[in-house]
């Protein structure tokens, strides 16, 4: 991936935050009332959260010896911006609010606690009789930061409290101003307990253009009813381990503020500071919009749709050669190409649409099925299997001619397809299971290997080490060599560090570690029924990885803010519980209850275009599962671990929300 143009500020209440040592997991993070996060000020490792609207993305850091700062990167600020040049831009230090208690300038002490529930609180000691908390977080519709403060009473007498009016304008060489502002509030006298509320803005716009009103409240109450939707809205887990709940619901509402703004509609992105706009077949596509129906977000959905219509769009007017593997940066244009790209859309497109189970939608679609479809068709080889020129990686590891990551993408997007086909009554799906069935062939004959003793996968012809996308077959649901890929995945060689929750290998004999092949290597192990050594892997992954310093959005290198945090719903969605579509309305379905949990269960899911819940409960040495929709029965039934369970809904469908 390369950078792209956007408006970046720099803003620093106090100074650039420093990397130390990190603290421990287990006392980095913690769950709060209702699910929030909450950390203690302790160590010198900054806390760091990223935030994000239509218009904005943010990055905050923030600890003992800093304070608060934040980058934020602001979008769409013109209709034309798509014909700009790169627009780049770094301001200097946050200029503070001018506080003053009893007429002195409020020194402001180190934040002494941490509180994330969508927006980020920080709360100081009190100093000269005043204790202060700051909230900070993006617009979701505008390219606008809201700070809110409160100022409280903590001395057992009256105090006077007064902020200055003031603002602070910064250019680009884009002719794109940042405006700092702080209304200022006069002098006020404070009994013991009272408190104060003022906000302060920074908020990116045109030169010429006046700088626009903010109002807080509305501002807020967006960005809340979206946290609302995250913790108490449609998609929601439920086990006896409310830490593996909260995980699953703090990346739903990472993937819920995904969508942003272009000259092309609202996308979805990957939501990073540099890699912004745009979108690839990899990170929104295979990985992320697969989960996107299960929430029940019509603007999600939309944004996907979008996104889609850019790779349909290119496909009619520029055909499929190359196939389009990314288009970025505002003007959105072509970049990425032969990464296997059209095996990652044929997968990722199937996939969503027949979980969005909206038929107008998928008919409108399927020519880029259909594209993606005969551009792997023009790349499979003689051997039965598929070729490109590079894989995600995009030529960080030797991929050969052909790799196994692509062709079992084609594989799982020729099957999901053909499930598309026949709910459309396109006619395509024999050809579809065809090739698949073909495709698996030359899955085993090119690539089953015996690699560094474990009988598993070579990812290319001369691979001689284990590299961590051999979870990809079982992933598909091919389980010829289940046994001997486990056993690779679960060994030092490939993912030494498990124990610690850290991430699997890229390879063997190298330190890269790759998050996204983490949760997909956790989804694989649920559905190969190593359900034990699963969930005790994604409790560690979660402890170090969501809940220690690097949380709460794992990612690998910072930058990628949406993966890999949006495939570990797909964990439990597809793993645990074990959903597979199999139409429009249909599905299967084969939990896997840990040992040690009496129940789990999946509320008010949006997949399949209705509301329904699917409860699983332990009957003795069995499993219960009953699924519900519109206050009627849909399923019920019980069978041991590991059966897989047909279900379809009766029609009519509902509408998402």
């Amino acid at each position: 991936m390369k950078s792209n143009a956007g408006l970046i500020v720099t803003m620093a209440a106090c100074a650039c935050c420093c990397l130390a040592a990190a603290a421990s997991a287990e006392d980095f993070w913690t769950l709060g009332k209702a699910g929030r996060l909450t950390h203690q000020f302790a160590a010198a490792q900054p806390l760091v959260v990223c935030m994000q609207g239509r218009k904005v993305v943010m990055q905050t850091q923030a600890d003992r010896a800093t304070g608060l700062g934040y980058k934020v990167r602001f979008f769409h600020l013109q209709p034309d911006i798509a014909k700009d040049k790169r627009v780049l831009f770094q301001g200097g230090r946050d200029p503070i609010p001018q506080l003053q208690i009893n007429g002195q300038p409020w020194q402001m002490p180190s934040p002494s606690l941490a509180v994330f529930d969508g927006m980020l609180t920080l709360t100081y000691p009190p100093a000269g009789g005043a204790a202060v908390t700051r909230t900070v977080y993006p617009s979701m519709t505008r390219a606008l930061v809201v700070e809110e403060w409160q100022v409280r009473n903590a001395a057992d007498k009256p105090i006077s409290v007064a902020v200055a009016a003031g603002e602070k304008v910064t250019k680009s060489p884009e002719d794109v101003i940042a405006t700092w502002t702080c209304p200022g509030r006069e002098a006020v006298s404070l009994k013991g307990g009272e408190v104060l509320s003022f906000s302060t803005s920074l908020q990116g716009h045109l030169s010429g253009q006046a700088v626009a009103a903010v109002d807080p409240a509305a501002e807020r109450g967006a960005r809340r009813a979206l946290a609302e939707a995250a913790w108490r809205g449609p998609g929601r887990l439920e086990t006896p381990e409310p830490q593996l709940d909260v995980a699953f619901t703090l990346q739903k509402f990472h993937v819920l503020e995904c969508p942003i703004e272009t000259y092309k509609g609202v996308i979805t992105h990957n939501g990073s500071l540099r890699y912004s706009p745009g979108v690839w077949a990899n990170d929104p596509v295979e990985y992320s919009s697969p989960v996107f129906p299960f929430f029940g977000n019509a603007d999600l959905n939309h944004a996907s749709m979008n996104m889609y219509r850019i790779w349909q769009a290119w496909c009619r007017e520029k055909g499929i050669d190359p196939f389009p593997g990314s288009f970025e940066g505002p003007a959105l244009k072509l970049v990425q190409r032969g990464r296997g790209d059209d095996a990652m859309v044929l997968y990722g497109l199937s996939k969503f649409l027949l979980f969005q189970g909206d038929r107008a939608a998928a008919e409108e679609l399927w020519p880029l099925i259909e594209f993606s479809a005969a551009s792997v068709l023009r790349h499979t080889t003689d051997e039965g299997i598929v070729a490109s020129r590079t894989d995600e990686m995009e030529g960080r590891y030797p991929t050969g001619k052909a790799n196994l990551s692509t062709s079992a993408l084609a594989y799982g997007g020729y099957r999901q397809a053909a499930h598309l086909s026949r709910a459309l009554g396109k006619g395509v799906h024999v050809e579809f299971d065809r090739r698949a069935d073909a495709l698996r062939k030359g899955i085993e004959s090119c690539f089953g290997a015996q690699v560094e003793g474990f009988k598993t996968y070579r990812y290319y012809e001369g691979n001689t080490t284990l590299r961590g996308w051999i979870l990809l077959p079982l992933a598909m649901g091919i389980n010829q060599r289940r046994d001997g890929t486990v056993a690779a995945l679960l060994s030092d060689k490939l993912w030494p560090d498990r124990m610690k929750g850290a991430d699997i290998l890229a390879e063997s004999t190298r330190p890269t570690e790759w998050g996204r092949e983490t949760y997909y290597a956790l989804r694989a192990l649920f559905k190969a029924g190593c359900t034990e050594e699963a969930i005790d892997l994604t409790r560690r992954v979660v402890k170090t990885q969501i809940f220690g310093p690097r949380g709460p959005y794992p990612d690998e290198d910072a930058i990628d803010m949406l993966c890999p945090g949006s495939l570990f719903p797909r964990v439990f969605f597809e793993g645990v519980f074990g959903i597979v579509p199999t139409g429009l309305d249909s599905f299967e379905c084969t939990p896997w209850l840990p040992r040690d949990w009496p129940s789990m269960a999946l509320r008010d899911v949006r997949a399949f275009g209705r509301s329904w819940d699917l409860v699983v409960e332990r009957a003795g040495g069995q499993q219960k599962v009953t699924i519900t929709s519109s206050g009627q029965t849909v399923m019920t039934a019980l069978g041991p671990a590991g059966k897989t369970y047909s279900v379809t809904f009766a029609k009519p469908e509902l509408k998402q929300r």
